[in-house]
């Protein structure tokens, strides 16, 4: 991950097992911001986001849409879109405010929230399964960058983390997902989850 220059911290925050289902349905739980003509208009906005494929065989759901389909190299991408890798493919989600979001294999990532009213960009993803690595520009006052995973959600500013859903093996389909970040500076929305924190000298 990043280099280590000076003193940093690094922080390991490990999440309540859950359902898989409840990670599905806090994607599908989403609520879409106005009609038929509001989503019209949003697919002919400029995109706050675009889609890189470093490794083959990764795949898309826009939207409303039921189905998964072939994902294009430097294709725009919007609030509503999932994305999902298999085993061997890999993918970037490159955000225009400089951040970014890695995509590991066997991943299946949303963009949950993604606007930019009023100068404050708001970027939420959701993470069902798999693993990825972001890096969060300096927002501003009324921005965020969120990552929600197992029913909790990281906001990090200005730094590089990871969050990792993994299923556990007991027959029941749930999911235990962590967050390591680089820096001291994430917050986590729920007292539920084991927070350790680890000063390495340089």
């Amino acid at each position: 991950m990043s280099q280590h220059v000076g003193t940093q911290t690094r922080r390991r925050v490990r999440a309540v097992p859950m359902l898989v289902a409840a990670c599905a349905l806090a994607v599908a739980g989403v609520v879409a911001v106005g009609g038929p003509a509001g989503a019209k208009s949003s697919s002919k906005s400029k995109s706050l986001a675009s889609l890189k494929i470093t490794e083959d065989n990764v795949s898309i759901k826009a939207k409303g849409a039921s189905d998964y389909v072939a994902a294009k190299n430097h294709q725009a991408l919007h609030q509503g879109d999932t994305i999902k890798t298999d085993v061997t493919g890999r993918a970037e989600i490159d955000y225009t405010d400089g951040s970014l979001t890695r995509l590991a294999g066997s991943t299946v990532f949303t963009l949950s929230k993604l606007t930019n009213k009023r100068g404050g960009r708001q970027t939420q993803g959701t993470l069902s399964i798999g693993e990825t690595w972001n890096r969060a520009a300096k927002v501003s006052e009324t921005g965020s960058f969120e990552v929600k995973a197992g029913g909790t959600t990281a906001a990090v500013e200005g730094t590089a983390f990871v969050v990792e859903c993994v299923p556990q093996d007991n027959g029941e389909q749930q999911v235990s997902c962590t967050v390591t970040a680089v820096v001291d500076n994430i917050n986590v929305s729920s007292d539920a989850w084991d927070v350790t924190s680890v000063t390495n000298a340089p």
